[in-house]
């Protein structure tokens, strides 16, 4: 068999090599090198199209007849609750029907509370001098670091109740989770698919008139459609910034218990968004490809677009630590490495191109790693090495064929820089798993009988070690410790 083989090869090398000098006696390698590079098509203007026009005739309703004036006023009706909301709101002006005058005001007095507490953001501070190693000595922690991490996994219990285990904060699927970053108060938000914002103020229960308790959930109209993306600013936890494919960004102040228009835009829909460190600009990615700078200090209709990609940017992430670094994640299947100091010329530093589409991209809190998630069921962790680029290190498979319904997996940093580097993301086996982004293993499987849906969209606490999970149902879980108990001592 041995022999037959190495004739085969013997063979076959030899058919190249004829093959080859007829191709070199006809120059065709001549031939084909002086092929020029065709040159990419230019993109075809944008052209705002006319909404549709649906006809009362066709629909089978006469245009004079009652029935056809009730459905005219009703889709009047209709489109002005769908339109953009504008200027300064309330929250009692944009209070969702689930949530009561007396809850708003609950929700007021919860806002004043957090308003007047410590920053707890502010209370680390990040090395900004960080070694490109890959080994544990320059891992924050070192070895026993991904111990403690694995330690705090098991550590977590689902939050549950002899009345729920999950708990509803939204009416529809949620796309984004935002966690307050105080430690007194564990209030987490959602952001939904028609454009409501959900409060949860996980530690307070109330007993309702059966004697079964209730969770405390507040729910807001914040946009009229999809809320993508929801930040808190770096420098200020009582601004709660919202993305939305309305062509809004808006932001909660929870001291004046006001939502108030940052940016407005009639071309584009809001994909995501990222904020500097001054939390002052922010960097958003839209629907047609366009990635935009807004200087919130400006009037709410003036930016700077840059079409960085052909196709839908679904992520963006600004660096932590090198401010002038940032990555994409486009439809186009690619993810990008730029640099915003040259937006407008030569500022894409490196590209990577992927087999499926790139759903996200995010930095580390230390700002020397980018873990990405991809259509083609693998998780990446690039490192950023001294020559100031991204190589890969780490491929992690991962079943991201969310289907329809379900939110797309974005792999989630824990946002405590002291911790040794790890990321959480969805499983479509009813449980979330966190990974190490040094050795790829997997540290944590949160799982529990009671979860009935996919935790699709997770987040950390950014202080304490709590995981906040949200599901298509618009439903969320909380992951926490259990309280200590101190035993009593019979004397």
């Amino acid at each position: 068999m041995s022999d037959f083989a190495n004739e085969y090869e013997r063979q076959r090398q030899e058919n190249i090599r004829r093959n080859e000098e007829i191709l070199q006696q006809l120059n065709i390698p001549d031939i084909v090198r002086s092929f020029k590079k065709p040159k990419p098509k230019p993109r075809p203007p944008k052209v705002k199209t006319q909404p549709i026009r649906h006809s009362l005739r066709l629909r089978g309703v006469k245009p004079d007849s009652s029935e056809g004036k009730r459905r005219v006023e009703e889709d009047i009706v209709k489109k002005e609750k769908r339109a953009r909301l504008e200027g300064i709101l309330a929250l009692h002006a944009i209070r969702a029907n689930r949530t009561s005058v007396d809850d708003t005001n609950q929700f007021i007095g919860i806002l004043s509370d957090l308003s007047m507490a410590k920053d707890s953001r502010k209370d680390y501070e990040v090395d900004k001098v960080q070694t490109n190693d890959v080994n544990f000595d320059s891992v924050p922690g070192g070895k026993e670091g991904l111990k403690a991490v694995r330690w705090r996994c098991r550590s977590l219990n689902l939050k549950t109740t002899e009345d729920w285990s999950s708990v509803k904060v939204t009416p529809e699927r949620i796309y984004c989770i935002s966690v307050h970053p105080s430690k007194d108060k564990i209030l987490v938000s959602a952001g939904d698919k028609q454009g409501s914002l959900g409060f949860w103020d996980v530690n307070e229960i109330n007993v309702n008139e059966y004697g079964n308790g209730e969770c405390q959930t507040f729910m807001f109209d914040a946009h009229t459609k999809t809320i993508t993306c929801s930040q808190y600013s770096p420098t200020d936890s009582n601004l709660l910034f919202t993305s939305s494919y309305d062509g809004s960004i808006r932001y909660l102040d929870l001291n004046q218990a006001k939502s108030i228009e940052t940016f407005v835009s009639n071309e584009y829909t809001y994909t995501h968004f990222d904020m500097d460190s001054t939390g002052q600009i922010i960097y958003f990615s839209t629907n047609e490809g366009t990635v935009g700078v807004k200087d919130i200090r400006q009037p709410i209709t003036v930016f700077n677009g840059y079409d960085l990609h052909d196709k839908k940017v679904g992520c963006i992430s600004l660096n932590p630590i090198r401010p002038e670094l940032m990555v994409t994640a486009s439809l186009d299947r690619t993810m990008c490495l730029w640099d915003i100091r040259k937006l407008g010329s030569d500022c894409k530093v490196q590209e990577f191109t992927f087999t499926k589409s790139v759903t996200s991209a995010y930095w580390s809190p230390t700002g020397d790693k980018v873990v990405s998630t991809s259509y083609d069921d693998l998780m990446r962790v690039f490192y950023y090495n001294e020559e100031r680029k991204l190589k890969e290190r780490i491929q992690i498979p991962n079943n991201n064929q969310v289907g329809r319904w379900v939110t797309m997996f974005r792999a989630t940093w824990n946002p405590n820089p002291n911790l040794h580097p790890h990321f959480i993301v969805g499983n479509m086996k009813r449980s979330a798993d966190i990974y190490s982004a040094v050795t790829g293993e997997l540290i944590g499987n949160m799982r529990d009988e009671n979860l009935s849906a996919i935790p699709a969209v997770n987040a950390f606490h950014p202080k304490l070690n709590i995981i906040v999970s949200g599901n298509a149902s618009g439903r969320m879980v909380v992951w926490q410790e259990k309280p200590k108990v101190t035993p009593i001592v019979l004397v």
